[in-house]
């Protein structure tokens, strides 16, 4: 009997370990090196010219996404990110909203991004843009979104979203799964 309990511990060990090794890769390694890992959505709201032309890793809700000719637009509500680089799931956690522009034309159809998606970017910083947050409602209100350029955007199916930020290395919970993604094929542009 105890022969039999240390084997199913082992087995245990062993499946948690391995799928531990099949985190998803959110930050490309040709990216790794350029993200600025110091530029956090507050940071880069109150001071988007301190941060202009870094790159850096946020994520949130989409809230909409269109197309105008050659851009996409992905307005997204912040939300913090988990260690795996998941958005979190409570918005009462968000410090805004930003703005994704993707102008390689690698979401060539908003649609699939719809309102709820939840994403993580890695992105340029560039100028606020100016707009309507809750256009479209009552009370809509002038809004300075922060702005991304997309250089890579992780789409996580519902399921991969965990409550809070999680603490430690390892943990079983809230591993991404990247059914489809959306990275600049030509390269960070200026940073070679």
């Amino acid at each position: 009997m105890e022969t039999y309990r240390m084997l199913s511990v082992g087995m245990a060990v062993v499946v948690m370990s391995i799928s531990g090794c099949h985190r998803h890769q959110v930050v490309p390694d040709s990216l790794k090196a350029y993200v600025n890992h110091a530029g956090t959505f507050h940071q880069i709201k109150r001071s988007p010219s301190t941060y202009q032309g870094e790159l850096v890793v946020l994520g949130g809700e989409v809230l909409s996404a269109t197309r105008v000719e050659d851009i996409t637009c992905v307005e997204v509500l912040h939300l913090p990110l988990t260690d795996d680089l998941a958005p979190i799931m409570e918005r009462a956690q968000s410090e805004g909203r930003f703005m994704v522009v993707e102008t390689e034309q690698q979401i060539v159809d908003p649609t699939i991004l719809k309102k709820g998606t939840r994403v993580t970017i890695v992105g340029e910083v560039r100028p606020p843009l100016e707009g309507h947050a809750g256009e479209g409602h009552a009370g809509a209100c002038q809004y300075e979104f922060p702005t991304l350029v997309n250089r890579e955007m992780t789409v996580w199916e519902k399921n991969t979203a965990v409550s809070t930020p999680l603490t430690y290395y390892g943990s079983p919970y809230g591993y991404g799964f990247r059914p489809y993604y959306f990275s600049g094929i030509y390269g960070v542009h200026g940073l070679d």
